[in-house]
């Protein structure tokens, strides 16, 4: 026994129970720290958004985190019957955050002949073309058909790519009239989408067609309005949600982190004192972790929000370097203490504890995106 083994001195038994005991309690508090932690923050976001997701499409519910509506007298305005039927999604970038609609919209109304559609706007979006496919006028009995492309600005939320949920939201304005003077009734009963919206990797399922007051902060200079009130408009929305149709993104992305992670447990079956490939496989794990990452952040515009899939990654970088100070700790007992039945028995426990608890964290992420 060389002489940095003898200033140490072998362990007790006492020690050697103390030694293992505190290794094994140590990573299960990570797993369950890091691993549930991450869990419970992805459940409350996946929560959030559902709950925000049904309050745009409620009529009777605040939009969340906008401008509150104003309740205005609606007595005298003019009743339009509005219908949406989608025709096709041509393109969605959730990186360049747009997506763009061609869609069908009819109106309905008795009285004045001036038409809802002269100037129809889409909220955070622009009409990019519209032309007139039918009308029919009997009296005061109007009927309006237009197709419509529109391209729409929307942020969508990255917190839980690649299991993520969108609401795909198309609301229309009347731009001249407020909601004193026209008021939007939905055509629930012929209103539709076309078996041609597709949007590749989703799901498309649940619309819903609502009316919904909708208020500016300003009156933006009309005289007929009283200063300093909002300006309400009355706003006919069509919603359609977006699912992920099923893993196979998910395990594109991380196939290649898991394997890292796998790579890196098998330095507990290398001998502690064969550094080269001790702790070889666990840096070339690091870095293939790494460049998973910047894989990853190619999908999702830059945002700053920790999306289900920088956790994922986040994880796995966090278990790789435990199993490098788990390799460390191990070479200390062999090498410096003497200790080599104890480094085998620590390197086993690990193992069993670092596949338990990787597996079972990522385990816990996966049901807390997806219920």
């Amino acid at each position: 026994m060389n002489s940095s083994i003898d200033a140490e001195g072998p362990m007790n038994r006492d020690e050697e129970q103390l030694w293992f005991r505190n290794g094994t309690i140590l990573l299960i508090v990570f797993f369950v720290l890091c691993g549930g932690g991450l869990a419970w923050s992805q459940w409350r976001v996946k929560r959030a958004d559902r709950l925000a997701m049904r309050s745009w499409l409620s009529p009777n519910e605040p939009d969340p985190a906008v401008t509150a509506a104003e309740i205005v007298d609606t007595q005298d305005a003019t009743q339009v019957s509005v219908g949406i039927y989608l025709e096709r999604i041509p393109s969605l970038s959730m990186k360049e955050m747009v997506w763009t609609v061609v869609f069908d919209v009819w109106f309905r109304w008795r009285g004045p002949s001036s038409s809802p559609a002269e100037n129809l706007v889409v909220v955070n979006g622009s009409i990019e073309s519209k032309e007139r496919q039918a009308e029919h006028h009997d009296g005061e009995d109007h009927y309006e058909r237009y197709q419509m492309e529109a391209k729409i600005t929307k942020s969508f939320s990255t917190k839980q790519f690649p299991l993520d949920e969108h609401l795909l939201l198309l609301a229309l304005e009347n731009g001249e009239s407020v909601r004193q003077r026209m008021v939007f009734v939905p055509d629930t009963e012929n209103s539709n989408t076309s078996s041609r919206v597709v949007v590749p990797g989703y799901v498309l399922s649940n619309w819903s067609l609502i009316e919904k007051p909708h208020s500016y902060k300003s009156t933006r200079g009309d005289p007929r309005l009283i200063s300093p009130s909002k300006s309400t408009f009355s706003q006919i929305r069509f919603g359609l949600n977006l699912g992920r149709s099923g893993w196979g993104l998910y395990l594109k992305m991380f196939q290649a982190l898991y394997v890292a992670v796998a790579i890196a447990f098998l330095s507990c079956f290398i001998k502690p004192t064969y550094v080269d490939p001790r702790f070889g496989l666990g840096v070339g794990a690091l870095f293939a972790a790494v460049t998973n990452f910047y894989l990853v952040n190619s999908f999702v515009p830059d945002t700053g929000e920790l999306a289900l899939a920088d956790v994922v990654n986040l994880l796995g970088t966090l278990t790789i370097l435990v199993t490098l100070v788990e390799s460390t700790f191990s070479l200390y007992l062999y090498d410096i203490c003497g200790e080599q039945d104890l480094s085998k028995r620590l390197d086993r426990m690990s193992f069993k504890v670092m596949l338990g608890g990787f597996l079972s964290a990522n385990l816990a992420l996966i049901l807390a995106a997806a219920l």
